[in-house]
């Protein structure tokens, strides 16, 4: 979103001034209320924890994770180069998830944090405003990992477990395992899903990844922690309340395939088509498209007809799309360059996200109404340095 798109903020802060680190503040002008006067005008009935009223205009809003919560910042390249992380012990945005009017964001390390829109008494003429939510408790989620991220009878849901590839797990076994969101709790809520409770014979067994394969059945790894030889298991199962079967390592890697063509939606067939037109095909064909939308259950992965028999240059987009109230779509690659289609006549335009510095990425990407939330992170090879997220407004129709 070039300079048309970029939002200017009005910023009513809680928590982001009690994060901030040595030397890096709150933008000037913000006006600091106490946390009862925000929640109760901001989300009558909510008592999420609301950190920030935002509003669009002419520059970027960049957020910056840190060990308090999010940290605003100028813009990623002023951003805290800390030594890189294992990409497990790191913070960063871990998924993101349409969920009834709200984006949610699962963080690694931290908890959730959501983007809502405000009650219409805090809008302004054609100004837009959205809520920026953190929903955590102290260090619960902080010695474990999140990679799956879904919607758990209706909720969306993390599953945390002890990552051991990088350093022998220091922790307690969580328990429970899986937290949901719940809009009338302050903090993640522990659930329990009885396929992930049904353990194989032995001691010390956790659940690491869930995910939905592209035949619709549930699949699942599990792992043994603490053993000189930790044993890896793998099961799927079509309904999570009951007992999974067992399956082969092959079965599991297959289970992770994207979904073929012709299942993607047709706003996004158009988009691919338009694609290569467009200049977007990066350095080769679209390898696949990870899809968020609140039309889904979860996030889902598409192969692009143009990946088939594709050699090892391929791009991967990042995608939100919806049919309702009515047909939108953006897509983005790491790089920002993207697509945006909407409305019934699905022109589809190019677009780019603002430019990140070297060795920084932009890693996912959704729509609320006009406003866009992208993820980014700061790579090399495994390891997580600076990661944030970034809002801004959708550019004129």
């Amino acid at each position: 979103m070039k300079a048309k798109m970029l939002p200017f903020i009005l910023l009513i802060f809680i928590l982001i001034t009690a994060c901030s680190r040595t030397g890096k503040e709150s933008k000037p002008g913000a006006e600091i209320r106490t946390e009862n006067e925000i929640l109760r005008q901001f989300y009558s009935g909510s008592v999420w924890s609301a950190l920030a009223l935002l509003e669009t205009g002419e520059s970027p809003l960049w957020f910056e994770l840190g060990p308090g919560g999010p940290l605003l910042i100028e813009s990623p390249e002023t951003a805290t180069l800390s030594p890189y992380s294992p990409w497990p012990h790191a913070r960063f945005v871990a998924g993101i998830l349409a969920w009834d009017d709200f984006l949610v964001m699962a963080i690694n390390r931290e908890g959730f944090f959501v983007l809502g829109a405000a009650p219409a008494s805090l809008s302004s003429g054609a100004k837009t405003r959205t809520v920026l939510y953190r929903i955590a408790e102290d260090d619960l989620w902080y010695p474990y990992t999140v990679e799956s991220f879904f919607i758990w009878k209706g909720k969306p849901a993390a599953l945390l477990y002890r990552h051991d590839f990088f350093a022998e797990p220091y922790a307690s076994s969580p328990q429970p395992q899986v937290f949901v969101l719940d809009k009338y709790s302050s903090v993640p809520l522990g659930a329990r899903i009885p396929a992930l409770e049904r353990f194989p014979p032995g001691d010390s067994w956790e659940a690491e990844v869930l995910r939905r394969g592209p035949d619709d059945f549930w699949y699942y790894r599990m792992k043994e922690k603490g053993q000189i030889e930790n044993e890896t298991a793998y099961f799927r199962a079509r309904d999570l309340e009951g007992e999974g079967e067992r399956i082969s390592q092959t079965e599991w890697r297959n289970s992770d395939l994207p979904e073929g063509p012709e299942n993607i939606p047709l706003i996004l067939s158009n988009m691919l088509e338009s694609a290569v037109k467009l200049g977007l095909e990066g350095t080769g064909p679209v390898l696949a498209l990870r899809v968020i939308s609140p039309d889904f259950e979860g996030s889902r992965l598409f192969r692009s007809a143009s990946s088939v028999g594709g050699g090892e240059n391929q791009a991967f987009l990042y995608v939100y799309c919806r049919e309702n109230p009515e047909p939108v779509a953006l897509a983005i690659l790491p790089d920002g360059r993207g697509l945006y289609v909407h409305g019934k006549e699905q022109n589809v335009r190019p677009f780019s996200l603002p430019a990140l510095p070297d060795d920084f990425v932009y890693t996912g990407v959704a729509l609320l109404g006009d406003i866009v939330l992208a993820s980014w992170e700061e790579q090399e090879g495994a390891g997580i340095g600076a990661a944030g997220f970034m809002v801004c407004t959708v550019f004129g129709k």
